[in-house]
C-alpha cells in the first residue's frame, strides 16, 4: 500500500471545556483560540493551517456542544447548527473528551453524528495527566467502549495531554496511518477468500428457517472503501447481521477505525446459488 500525502481537513469537537482551544493552539504553536477557566470561551470557528511531516492539515477549533435541552440562547443554537454543518465537510473528526468527566451521553449523541456521516472519528480522552491509575483507566475505557458500543471498530481511541503536550504525535500518526487505509483496494480473489473463510466459521442470523450469507462481494470505486455485498434473501437484511459482516470484515483486512460503506443487494445473482 503506498503512502498518500493528502490534505487532511480535521475538526475538533467535544462539550465546553474539554481543552479543545489548548489542543488547537498546540496544534498550531501558537495561540489563536482563547482559553481559560470560563465556561464556553470559544465562541466562533477557528479555521487555520499546519503541517505535519509533509502533510498538510486544515483544522478547525469549535465551539463546545451541549444537549439540545440545556441550549436556550439563539446565539448558542445558532453556533451549534454552524458545527453540525462544519461536520459535513471535514474529512477527520477530533472527538475531546475530559478524561476527569469519563464518557457521556452528549458524546456518544457527538460519536454517532460523526458515523453517520461516514466520516473517520477519533475519542481523544483529553487531562490524562490528572488521571492517577493510567494503566487502570484506559483499560477500564477500552473494555467499557468494547463491550457498551456497537460501533467501537469503528472508532480510533487514544490518551493526551494537550496542556502538557504529551501524545499528540501519536494522534497525528495515527491520523495519517488511516486516511492512508482509506486509499485501499483488495483483490477479487483475497475478498471471495474472506466470504469463503466466514462461511467455514460462521452461524449466521436467520430470516424464518433461512440462514442469510453473503454469496458474493464487490469493491466499487469510490473516495472511501465501499461494497456490494450479495445476499441470499430478497427479505431485508437484519442489523445484526450487517454489523457482525462489519466487524468481521474489519478485523480480516485489519480495517478497524475507519468509515466502510456497504450496499447489500438482495436481488437475484448468478452467484446466490
Amino acid at each position: 500500500m503506498s503512502l498518500r500525502l493528502n490534505n487532511i481537513y480535521l475538526s475538533i469537537i467535544g462539550k465546553p471545556n474539554s481543552g479543545k482551544s489548548t489542543l488547537f493552539n498546540l496544534l498550531l504553536g501558537k495561540n489563536i483560540s482563547p482559553v481559560g477557566d470560563e465556561y464556553g470561551l470559544t465562541k466562533i470557528l477557528y479555521e487555520e493551517k499546519f503541517k505535519y511531516k509533509e502533510h498538510n492539515f486544515t483544522i478547525v477549533d469549535t465551539p463546545g456542544l451541549r444537549r439540545r435541552n440545556k441550549v436556550i440562547e439563539e446565539n448558542e443554537k445558532s453556533r451549534n447548527a454552524e458545527v453540525l454543518k462544519l461536520m459535513d465537510k471535514v474529512d477527520v473528526i477530533i472527538l475531546l473528551i475530559d478524561s476527569k468527566e469519563n464518557l457521556t451521553k452528549q458524546d456518544f449523541r457527538l460519536a454517532d453524528l460523526s458515523i453517520n456521516r461516514n466520516k473517520m472519528l477519533f475519542f481523544i480522552f483529553n487531562k490524562f495527566d490528572t488521571i492517577e491509575n493510567k494503566k487502570e483507566f484506559k483499560r477500564n475505557i477500552k473494555k467499557f467502549l468494547t463491550n457498551s458500543y456497537s460501533k467501537y471498530k469503528m472508532i480510533n481511541i487514544d490518551f493526551i495531554s494537550a496542556k502538557y503536550n504529551r501524545k499528540i504525535s501519536n494522534v497525528l500518526n495515527n491520523i495519517i496511518k488511516k486516511d492512508n487505509l482509506l486509499s485501499v483496494q483488495i483483490q477479487k480473489t483475497k475478498l471471495n477468500k474472506f466470504l469463503k473463510d466466514l462461511d467455514k466459521k460462521s452461524s449466521y442470523p436467520k430470516i424464518g428457517k433461512i440462514s442469510v450469507k453473503p454469496k458474493y462481494i464487490v469493491q466499487l470505486k469510490n473516495k472511501l472503501p465501499n461494497f456490494k455485498v450479495f445476499i441470499n434473501t430478497k427479505n431485508k437484511i437484519p442489523s445484526i447481521f450487517q454489523r457482525y459482516f462489519d466487524n468481521e470484515f474489519r478485523k480480516y483486512f485489519k480495517l478497524d477505525g475507519i468509515p466502510i460503506k456497504y450496499e447489500f443487494i438482495r436481488s437475484k445473482n448468478p452467484y446466490t446459488n
